[in-house]
């Protein structure tokens, strides 16, 4: 029978071991990206008041879903998120309006929320 070398030792210990350490930054990487913030429950928790300008709004509640440009020269944020509702076992689309002046300043944040045809 030969005799183990260093080498056979490196790779016996040192291959498991950074199999490990890849697989935990791996895992700690996929963590820290964690859950969507739900826009509608930010702005609904104050994310959004009166006065705050676009980039306070972007860098708070995130981009929106769409940026909407009125006739008035102001500006509609919409902002969406779906999620099951569990006292009416559904889900449930929710719409979040944030409304700029035409200077660019938070005038109103409005909801909507509507429940899709249920299919029969």
């Amino acid at each position: 029978m030969k005799k183990l070398t260093t080498v056979d030792y490196v790779v016996m210990i040192g291959g498991p071991a950074l199999f490990m350490i890849i697989a935990v930054i791996g895992i700690r990487a996929m963590m820290v990206a964690g859950p969507d913030i739900d826009p509608a429950k930010a702005l609904r928790d104050g994310a959004a008041v009166s006065g705050m300008n676009e980039k306070d709004v972007l860098r708070k509640v995130g981009s929106p879903k769409a940026t909407i440009d009125n006739p008035d020269g102001s500006t509609t944020f919409r902002y969406q998120h779906g999620t099951w509702d569990l006292n009416r076992h559904t889900f449930v689309e929710e719409d979040a309006y944030v409304d700029f002046d035409v200077s660019g300043r938070v005038s109103g944040v409005s909801f909507e929320a509507k429940t899709p045809s249920q299919p029969k």
